[in-house]
C-alpha cells in the first residue's frame, strides 16, 4: 500500500488488512474520530495522500484519524471503512442518491468531531449527506475546476457547497486563487497545504535497479488531460535521434486501448494500475510528466518522483514550478511542446551525471517542502479550530 500506510496493520475491527470493514461492522474505540473522506481505494495522489496525512495526524498510541471510502475500487490504498458502493455507482458521473443515503446512515452511526472532504468527489456526496447534522467540514481543494464564470450553473453549485465548508485547504496558489475569485470563498477561510508525501515511502532505492538502460517513467490517469500518448509519443521521438531508455507507462483509464497500441508499436512498457508506484518510481531514472493545464493543482505525483530521486521533464501547468526547479531538479517545457520535450528527455538519459546530480536536488528540495509531516503541521491551522480541545496535535 501506498502513502505511509502499513499493510498488515490492524483496523478498527481486529481484522488484518483485506477488506475494509463498513460502518455497521466497525467496532468504535472510544476515541474521537476525524473521518477523512475519498472517493475510492485506487492508489492515486489524492488517495494516497490522504491516508498518509490520516497516519501523520494521528496523536501517539491513539487513532483518531480514520479514512472512508465511498466506492469501491482496486484495493491499492488502505482504508479503515468502506460502503462499498458498486452496484453501478461510477464515481465522478453524475450524481447517486443511494450513495447519499448511505452516507448519511454511516455519519449518524459514526458521529465523527470533524469530516474532511478528500477533493470534490466526497464534497459533493458529503454536503448533503451533512444536512441537519452540524458537524464541522473542511474540504481540501485538490486541483483546480476549470470553471468559468460563463458557466454560471456549475459555478453557482459549486459556491452552493462550499458555503457550508467551514475550512478548506487548498493545494496550490492557483487553487487558493480561483476559490476566492470565482467561487466566493471568504479568504479567511483558505488555508495553503501544498501536497506532501511520506519520504520513508518514497525514495531511492540504487540497490534494485535490474536494467542498466535509464528507466523513463510516466504515472497518471490514462485520460486527455494527463497525455500518455504524449508521453509515448517523446519517448518515440528520442529513440529516434539515439536515446535507447527503457520506458514504463503506469496507470489505467478510458485511453487505455488507444495506449495499449500505441504504446506496443513504441516499445513502451503498459504497467496498468499498481499498488506498488513507491517502489516502482524507486527504480526508475527519470520521470515525464506530460499533462495539459486542465484541473491541476500541485501535482502530487511529481513529489514522488522528487522524493524517489527522480528529475522530472514536465510541461509548465498549475503547481509545476512550486514542485519544479526548472534547470536544478528537472525541465519545465511549453504545454504543446513536444520538440523541447523530447530535447530534454534525450539531455538527460544521455548524461546520467547530471541526471543524478538533478535527482539529489529533487530529493532534497521536496523533503524540505512537501514531506508529509511538514504538510501535517499546516493541516494542523485548518483542522485545530475544529476540534474539541486537546485534539489538534499530530503524531511526534
Amino acid at each position: 500500500m501506498q502513502g505511509g500506510s502499513v499493510g498488515d496493520e490492524v483496523d478498527g475491527t481486529g481484522q488484518p488488512g483485506g477488506r475494509a470493514p463498513t460502518p455497521e461492522e466497525w467496532a468504535p474505540t472510544g476515541a474521537p474520530l476525524v473521518l477523512h473522506v475519498i472517493p475510492t481505494p485506487l492508489a492515486r495522489g489524492g488517495q494516497r495522500e490522504a491516508r498518509a496525512l490520516a497516519d501523520a495526524l494521528d496523536r501517539p498510541g491513539v487513532r483518531t484519524h480514520r479514512v472512508l471510502c465511498l466506492f469501491d475500487g482496486p484495493d491499492e490504498v488502505r482504508t479503515d471503512l468502506a460502503l462499498h458502493r458498486s452496484d453501478g455507482d461510477v464515481p465522478g458521473v453524475g450524481f447517486n442518491l443511494g450513495a447519499v443515503r448511505a452516507l448519511r446512515s454511516a455519519l449518524a452511526r459514526l458521529d465523527p468531531v470533524a469530516v474532511v472532504a478528500h477533493g470534490g468527489e466526497p464534497l459533493k456526496y458529503l454536503v448533503p449527506a451533512m444536512v441537519g447534522r452540524r458537524r464541522p467540514l473542511a474540504y481540501y481543494a485538490i486541483g483546480t475546476y476549470g470553471a468559468s464564470a460563463d458557466r454560471w450553473l456549475q459555478v453557482a453549485l459549486w459556491r452552493t457547497l462550499l458555503r457550508r465548508v467551514d475550512a478548506v485547504a487548498a493545494e496550490g496558489t492557483e487553487v487558493a486563487d480561483e476559490l476566492t475569485s470565482l467561487l466566493g470563498v471568504p479568504p479567511a477561510k483558505v488555508t495553503m497545504t501544498p501536497n506532501g508525501r511520506d519520504p520513508a515511502v518514497f525514495h531511492p532505492r540504487p540497490d534494485g535497479r535490474t536494467d542498466d538502460r535509464c528507466v523513463v517513467t510516466f504515472v497518471g490517469a490514462l485520460t486527455e488531460g494527463k497525455r500518455p500518448l504524449h508521453f509515448i509519443a517523446a519517448v518515440a521521438a528520442a529513440r529516434a535521434r539515439g536515446a535507447n531508455p527503457r520506458a514504463v507507462l503506469i496507470g489505467d483509464g478510458p485511453l487505455r486501448p488507444a495506449v495499449d497500441a500505441a504504446a506496443a508499436e513504441a516499445g513502451v512498457e503498459v504497467l496498468g494500475s499498481r499498488s506498488d508506484v513507491a517502489e516502482l518510481l524507486g527504480r526508475s531514472d527519470l520521470m515525464v510528466f506530460p499533462s495539459r493545464p486542465q484541473g491541476e493543482g500541485m501535482p502530487g505525483v511529481l513529489i514522488e518522483a522528487g522524493l524517489s530521486g527522480l528529475p522530472v521533464v514536465a510541461t509548465d501547468v498549475e503547481g509545476v514550478r512550486t514542485v519544479i526547479e526548472d534547470g536544478t531538479t528537472g525541465s519545465v517545457v511549453g504545454v504543446d511542446d513536444l520538440d523541447s520535450m523530447v530535447d530534454a528527455l534525450v539531455r538527460l538519459v544521455e548524461d546520467g551525471d547530471r541526471r543524478r546530480a538533478m535527482g539529489d536536488a529533487a530529493r532534497a528540495r521536496c523533503t524540505e517542502q512537501f514531506s508529509i509531516g511538514a504538510v501535517a503541521d499546516l493541516w494542523l491551522r485548518v483542522l485545530t479550530p475544529l476540534l474539541p480541545p486537546g485534539l489538534g496535535h499530530p503524531a511526534g
